[in-house]
């Protein structure tokens, strides 16, 4: 069942027996005092018969005819007023029975409900059209027994409830009417928000992820709504994500290809060259160092790959070094290559413990520093320091720099600034690449500060293991 029917439903069943329940009380209540009013006017008119009928008795001792007694209960009962009756006898004492009759105005016979002595009780009595309420009681005067029946018509009194329960009735159809609509445009207002939100689902469904659902309320709808939006915004973010993430992928496999290709086209190309004609020593010469060269950048690509893989696939523990003689020994293995070049390679350093894979950092400190070394620089400055909790290492160059617009997505595998440079000195496009998730293993990122033309500074922060004063003791 839909939520819109179970709560019109509900509504509707709570005001169909809330109003059932209130006509109910109201009549049953109003019925109830009105008798129980008339209850007790017809017990204290009973009453005033009774001891109007007792006093004259008590004032004659022997006169019992039926005229004499007939005239007494005609004096008791015109006090009654004109709906009502009364009825006068005499009782047997041993047998119970009425022996005598003396009057009797009521509509029903109450002969047949005489009451024991010294008892009184009343009861409604119908008829085909009317309701009597009877008053009986009996008492005894000398050695004579008598008793006494008073009657009222209590007719009015149930026409009036028929005539409240009927008006109650009425109004209970023009309220359940009423409310029944109001319960409906109620829900309907409700539901409505639900309603747009789950065609926002659907359109979301059907991969239109931009679509958010339409906040109206501060209510639980309004908060669920909010939350979709959340959910959405968060699938969408994703999906962009993926579908970066298959670009990138899909780039790489096209890059990767590319960088396989041209190197192994010239091994092939020189090497059936080789094979096919006579060449001078010379030119044999020549060309080996060609295919050489290819060959050095294809051994260079496959370490960098073979380096992604292991990272992307392994878990690392990283132990306490001491960073400074770290940097020291990337220094000294890249001064060679440094010399070569003509690039002076400047070290400062302080003293620290910091946790790190050791071979992994290394190959992060000698990707960064080749590429200041490639970057067409005089000179390298190498600084490593303490900053209170973190020890920060920064690589700077004075190089060509990289363009502002290439500075985002210099860390993407075989992204290149200058691509002909790069496989020229035997690059692959890998070593950022590799350097950013080798930091990413250190809990730390790689931060890029570059202006075109005046060089480039690479930094990262380290967490310390001790402060100075620790170490020495």
């Amino acid at each position: 069942m839909k939520f819109f029917y179970k709560i019109f439903l509900s509504m509707l069943l709570v005001l169909t027996v809330s109003l059932a329940t209130i006509e109910y009380l109201t009549v049953s209540y109003s019925l109830e005092h009105a008798l129980q009013r008339e209850e007790n006017t017809a017990l204290s008119q009973h009453q005033m018969a009774k001891y109007s009928i007792q006093t004259v008795l008590l004032g004659i001792t022997d006169d019992y005819t039926t005229s004499n007694m007939e005239n007494i209960a005609k004096s008791a009962e015109t006090p009654l007023g004109a709906q009502s009756g009364l009825f006068f006898a005499s009782q047997n004492s041993q047998s119970g029975r009425d022996e005598t009759v003396y009057y009797n105005s009521c509509k029903i016979n109450p002969s047949d409900r005489i009451p024991a002595t010294g008892i009184l009780e009343y009861e409604i009595r119908e008829t085909e059209k009317d309701r009597y309420l009877q008053v009986r009681s009996s008492f005894t005067l000398d050695t004579n027994s008598f008793v006494l029946v008073t009657e009222k018509n209590v007719k009015e009194l149930f026409q009036d409830a028929d005539t409240l329960r009927r008006r109650c009735e009425f109004f209970y159809w023009c309220i359940l009417a009423t409310g029944s609509f109001l319960v409906l445009v109620i829900t309907f207002t409700l539901t409505k928000p639900l309603h747009r939100l789950q065609g926002t689902t659907r359109r979301f469904a059907k991969g239109e992820y931009d679509v958010r659902a339409e906040i109206s309320s501060r209510d639980e709808i309004g908060d669920l709504s909010k939350t979709f939006n959340y959910m959405a915004k968060t699938i969408e973010s994703k999906m962009e994500e993926l579908k970066d993430a298959v670009r990138r992928q899909e780039e790489f496999t096209a890059n990767f290809a590319h960088e396989l290709k041209t190197p192994m086209t010239s091994i092939i190309g020189y090497a059936d060259t080789l094979y096919q004609k006579t060449l001078s020593p010379e030119e044999v010469h020549q060309l080996a160092g060609i295919i050489m060269n290819e060959g050095m950048r294809l051994e260079a690509l496959s370490f960098k790959l073979m380096e992604l893989v292991t990272l992307s696939q392994s878990n690392f523990q990283l132990e306490e070094a001491r960073i400074d003689e770290v940097i020291a020994d990337a220094v000294e293995t890249i001064q060679p290559t440094a010399e070569k070049r003509n690039v002076r390679v400047q070290l400062q350093t302080e003293s620290a413990w910091v946790r790190l894979e050791y071979d992994f950092f290394k190959t992060l400190l000698l990707n960064l520093m080749d590429n200041a070394l490639k970057s067409g620089t005089d000179r390298i400055n190498i600084q490593g320091s303490c900053e209170k909790e973190q020890y920060m290492i920064s690589i700077r160059d004075y190089g060509r720099g990289i363009p502002k617009e290439d500075l985002q997505k210099i860390t993407e595998a075989f992204d290149m600034v200058d691509k002909s440079r790069s496989r020229k000195e035997h690059g692959a496009g890998l070593g950022l690449a590799l350097a950013v998730k080798i930091a990413k293993l250190h809990h730390t990122e790689l931060v890029y500060e570059s202006v075109a033309g005046q060089g480039t500074c690479v930094s990262f922060m380290l967490a310390k293991e001790a402060d100075d004063e620790e170490e020495e003791a």
